[in-house]
Protein backbone atom coordinates (compact mmCIF):
# COMPACT_ATOMS: atom_id res chain seq x y z
CA UNK A 1 0.00 0.00 0.00
CA UNK A 2 1.71 3.43 -1.21
CA UNK A 3 2.01 6.03 1.44
CA UNK A 4 -1.17 8.75 0.84
CA UNK A 5 -0.28 12.53 1.34
CA UNK A 6 -2.04 14.40 3.74
CA UNK A 7 -3.88 15.85 0.90
CA UNK A 8 -4.91 12.72 -0.40
CA UNK A 9 -6.16 11.29 2.80
CA UNK A 10 -8.47 14.32 3.29
CA UNK A 11 -10.26 13.91 -0.07
CA UNK A 12 -10.62 10.30 0.44
CA UNK A 13 -12.47 11.33 4.29
CA UNK A 14 -14.66 13.83 2.11
CA UNK A 15 -15.27 11.25 -0.69
CA UNK A 16 -15.83 8.78 2.58
CA UNK A 17 -18.64 11.51 3.78
CA UNK A 18 -20.21 12.07 0.79
CA UNK A 19 -20.71 8.35 0.11
CA UNK A 20 -22.41 7.74 3.70
CA UNK A 21 -24.92 10.65 3.20
CA UNK A 22 -25.72 9.26 -0.46
CA UNK A 23 -26.16 5.79 0.73
CA UNK A 24 -28.21 6.68 4.00
CA UNK A 25 -30.19 8.99 2.27
CA UNK A 26 -31.45 7.89 -1.56
CA UNK A 27 -30.19 4.10 -1.45
CA UNK A 28 -33.00 3.01 1.43
CA UNK A 29 -36.47 1.68 0.82
CA UNK A 30 -38.77 4.23 0.56
CA UNK A 31 -36.97 8.13 0.31
CA UNK A 32 -37.97 10.85 1.50
CA UNK A 33 -38.08 13.98 -0.19
CA UNK A 34 -36.24 15.74 2.55
CA UNK A 35 -33.54 12.89 1.77
CA UNK A 36 -33.24 14.40 -1.47
CA UNK A 37 -32.19 17.43 0.09
CA UNK A 38 -29.45 16.05 2.12
CA UNK A 39 -28.51 14.70 -1.14
CA UNK A 40 -28.22 17.86 -2.70
CA UNK A 41 -26.59 19.55 -0.07
CA UNK A 42 -23.73 17.16 -0.17
CA UNK A 43 -23.27 17.37 -3.57
CA UNK A 44 -22.63 21.01 -3.62
CA UNK A 45 -20.73 20.79 -0.42
CA UNK A 46 -18.39 17.79 -2.24
CA UNK A 47 -17.95 19.97 -5.39
CA UNK A 48 -15.95 22.69 -3.41
CA UNK A 49 -13.50 20.43 -2.76
CA UNK A 50 -13.22 18.12 -5.64
CA UNK A 51 -11.66 20.88 -7.58
CA UNK A 52 -7.73 18.93 -8.37
CA UNK A 53 -7.57 17.99 -11.82
CA UNK A 54 -6.10 14.32 -10.46
CA UNK A 55 -9.94 13.70 -9.26
CA UNK A 56 -11.63 14.84 -11.75
CA UNK A 57 -13.91 11.58 -12.64
CA UNK A 58 -15.08 12.34 -9.48
CA UNK A 59 -16.37 15.61 -10.18
CA UNK A 60 -18.02 13.89 -13.21
CA UNK A 61 -20.00 11.44 -11.58
CA UNK A 62 -21.16 14.03 -9.31
CA UNK A 63 -22.50 16.12 -11.76
CA UNK A 64 -24.09 13.58 -12.98
CA UNK A 65 -25.60 13.01 -9.74
CA UNK A 66 -26.56 16.83 -9.01
CA UNK A 67 -28.25 17.42 -12.63
CA UNK A 68 -31.01 14.51 -11.74
CA UNK A 69 -31.37 15.65 -7.94
CA UNK A 70 -31.80 19.24 -8.84
CA UNK A 71 -34.45 18.15 -11.76
CA UNK A 72 -36.32 16.29 -8.87
CA UNK A 73 -35.86 19.18 -6.34
CA UNK A 74 -37.29 21.51 -8.72
CA UNK A 75 -40.83 19.11 -9.47
CA UNK A 76 -40.97 18.25 -5.52
CA UNK A 77 -40.48 14.35 -6.35
CA UNK A 78 -38.20 11.44 -5.80
CA UNK A 79 -35.68 9.65 -8.38
CA UNK A 80 -37.59 6.85 -9.97
CA UNK A 81 -36.35 3.61 -9.44
CA UNK A 82 -34.31 3.43 -12.42
CA UNK A 83 -32.46 6.52 -11.32
CA UNK A 84 -31.92 5.41 -7.79
CA UNK A 85 -30.32 2.11 -9.19
CA UNK A 86 -28.44 4.60 -10.89
CA UNK A 87 -27.21 6.58 -8.14
CA UNK A 88 -26.52 3.19 -6.05
CA UNK A 89 -24.16 2.92 -9.36
CA UNK A 90 -22.22 6.25 -8.76
CA UNK A 91 -22.09 5.50 -5.32
CA UNK A 92 -20.29 2.30 -5.84
CA UNK A 93 -17.90 3.58 -8.83
CA UNK A 94 -17.13 6.36 -6.66
CA UNK A 95 -16.16 4.08 -4.20
CA UNK A 96 -13.94 2.27 -5.84
CA UNK A 97 -11.98 5.42 -7.90
CA UNK A 98 -10.99 6.45 -4.25
CA UNK A 99 -9.58 2.85 -3.48
CA UNK A 100 -7.75 3.68 -7.08
CA UNK A 101 -6.29 7.21 -5.73
CA UNK A 102 -5.66 6.22 -2.30
CA UNK A 103 -2.66 3.61 -3.90
CA UNK A 104 -1.73 5.99 -6.88
CA UNK A 105 -3.18 3.86 -9.75
CA UNK A 106 -5.09 4.84 -12.95
CA UNK A 107 -8.83 5.31 -13.16
CA UNK A 108 -10.51 3.65 -15.63
CA UNK A 109 -11.48 6.57 -17.81
CA UNK A 110 -13.34 4.40 -20.57
CA UNK A 111 -15.62 3.07 -18.12
CA UNK A 112 -16.21 6.35 -16.23
CA UNK A 113 -17.19 7.39 -19.65
CA UNK A 114 -19.92 4.87 -20.08
CA UNK A 115 -21.21 5.61 -16.39
CA UNK A 116 -21.58 8.97 -17.86
CA UNK A 117 -22.72 8.12 -20.70
CA UNK A 118 -25.81 5.84 -19.15
CA UNK A 119 -26.86 8.95 -16.73
CA UNK A 120 -27.43 10.84 -20.31
CA UNK A 121 -29.86 8.35 -21.40
CA UNK A 122 -31.71 8.22 -18.61
CA UNK A 123 -31.93 11.50 -17.99
CA UNK A 124 -32.85 12.17 -21.92
CA UNK A 125 -35.61 9.68 -21.42
CA UNK A 126 -37.25 10.99 -18.83
CA UNK A 127 -40.80 13.16 -19.47
CA UNK A 128 -40.65 10.55 -23.00
CA UNK A 129 -44.21 8.52 -23.73
CA UNK A 130 -43.67 4.85 -23.27
CA UNK A 131 -44.80 2.73 -25.55
CA UNK A 132 -47.35 0.89 -23.45
CA UNK A 133 -48.56 4.46 -23.12
CA UNK A 134 -49.10 5.20 -26.75
CA UNK A 135 -50.75 1.69 -27.38
CA UNK A 136 -53.13 2.63 -24.61
CA UNK A 137 -53.87 5.85 -25.99
CA UNK A 138 -54.88 4.65 -29.47
CA UNK A 139 -56.70 1.78 -27.75
CA UNK A 140 -58.96 4.54 -26.06
CA UNK A 141 -59.89 5.92 -29.41
CA UNK A 142 -60.26 2.49 -31.24
CA UNK A 143 -57.39 2.30 -32.60
CA UNK A 144 -54.15 -0.04 -31.84
CA UNK A 145 -52.40 1.39 -35.05
CA UNK A 146 -50.40 4.19 -33.84
CA UNK A 147 -49.83 5.88 -37.34
CA UNK A 148 -53.36 6.14 -38.04
CA UNK A 149 -53.23 9.70 -37.56
CA UNK A 150 -50.68 10.09 -40.44
CA UNK A 151 -52.05 11.83 -43.74
CA UNK A 152 -52.64 8.94 -46.56
CA UNK A 153 -50.09 9.05 -49.42
CA UNK A 154 -51.90 9.28 -52.81
CA UNK A 155 -50.20 8.53 -56.42
CA UNK A 156 -53.33 10.46 -57.98
CA UNK A 157 -52.05 13.47 -59.86
CA UNK A 158 -48.81 12.04 -59.62
CA UNK A 159 -46.96 12.54 -62.65
CA UNK A 160 -45.74 9.09 -63.57
CA UNK A 161 -42.63 9.06 -65.89
CA UNK A 162 -42.13 5.97 -68.55
CA UNK A 163 -38.46 4.48 -68.34
CA UNK A 164 -37.33 2.22 -72.08
CA UNK A 165 -36.48 -1.25 -70.96
CA UNK A 166 -32.31 -1.10 -72.02
CA UNK A 167 -32.61 -4.74 -72.27
CA UNK A 168 -35.58 -5.07 -74.30
CA UNK A 169 -33.75 -5.51 -77.84
CA UNK A 170 -31.10 -8.44 -76.14
CA UNK A 171 -31.30 -11.85 -77.84
CA UNK A 172 -31.48 -13.72 -74.66
CA UNK A 173 -29.19 -15.26 -72.10
CA UNK A 174 -29.98 -18.25 -73.78
CA UNK A 175 -27.96 -17.80 -76.42
CA UNK A 176 -24.94 -16.19 -74.61
CA UNK A 177 -25.30 -19.17 -72.38
CA UNK A 178 -25.23 -21.31 -75.39
CA UNK A 179 -21.53 -19.86 -76.78
CA UNK A 180 -20.40 -20.26 -73.83
CA UNK A 181 -21.12 -23.74 -72.91
CA UNK A 182 -19.52 -24.07 -76.88
CA UNK A 183 -16.59 -22.29 -76.12
CA UNK A 184 -15.50 -23.91 -73.08
CA UNK A 185 -15.70 -27.24 -75.26
CA UNK A 186 -13.69 -25.98 -77.81
CA UNK A 187 -10.55 -24.86 -75.26
CA UNK A 188 -11.33 -28.24 -73.17
CA UNK A 189 -10.96 -30.30 -76.67
CA UNK A 190 -7.82 -28.11 -77.95
CA UNK A 191 -5.55 -28.43 -74.51
CA UNK A 192 -6.20 -32.61 -74.66
CA UNK A 193 -5.36 -32.88 -78.00
CA UNK A 194 -2.28 -30.57 -76.94
CA UNK A 195 -2.12 -32.92 -73.82
CA UNK A 196 -2.49 -36.43 -75.63
CA UNK A 197 0.05 -38.80 -76.63
CA UNK A 198 1.09 -39.30 -80.01
CA UNK A 199 2.96 -42.60 -82.36
CA UNK A 200 3.55 -45.49 -81.01
CA UNK A 201 2.87 -44.69 -77.34
CA UNK A 202 -0.85 -45.04 -78.16
CA UNK A 203 -2.92 -47.92 -76.29
CA UNK A 204 -6.18 -50.00 -77.56
CA UNK A 205 -7.48 -48.04 -74.07
CA UNK A 206 -5.83 -44.32 -75.30
CA UNK A 207 -8.86 -41.76 -75.98
CA UNK A 208 -9.62 -40.91 -79.53
CA UNK A 209 -7.60 -38.44 -81.42
CA UNK A 210 -10.35 -37.41 -83.48
CA UNK A 211 -11.45 -34.02 -81.93
CA UNK A 212 -14.82 -34.68 -83.38
CA UNK A 213 -15.84 -37.41 -80.73
CA UNK A 214 -15.28 -34.99 -77.93
CA UNK A 215 -17.92 -32.96 -76.14
CA UNK A 216 -17.33 -31.71 -72.35
CA UNK A 217 -20.41 -30.64 -71.12
CA UNK A 218 -19.48 -29.45 -67.73
CA UNK A 219 -22.99 -29.09 -66.91
CA UNK A 220 -24.31 -32.06 -67.32
CA UNK A 221 -24.82 -33.15 -64.03
CA UNK A 222 -26.85 -29.88 -63.15
CA UNK A 223 -30.28 -30.11 -62.65
CA UNK A 224 -32.65 -29.27 -65.02
CA UNK A 225 -33.90 -26.11 -65.79
CA UNK A 226 -37.91 -25.96 -64.97
CA UNK A 227 -39.98 -23.21 -66.36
Amino acid sequence: MSEQTTEQQLFLGEVEKFVEIIRNSLCVPNPILSQLVDSAQAVTTFKAVATDPTVESFRLIVDQLEVVFGRHLTDQTLPDKLELELVELAIDWLTQLAILYGEDLPEPKSLVSELIYTFQLVESSQGAVTLAELVSSRAEKGSVDPFSDDPEFSVKRQAVSSHRDPFAEDPGFGLEFDLLHRTINVLAAKQFMEEAPTGDNDSEDSPSSDSSDLDYDFFADDPPLTK
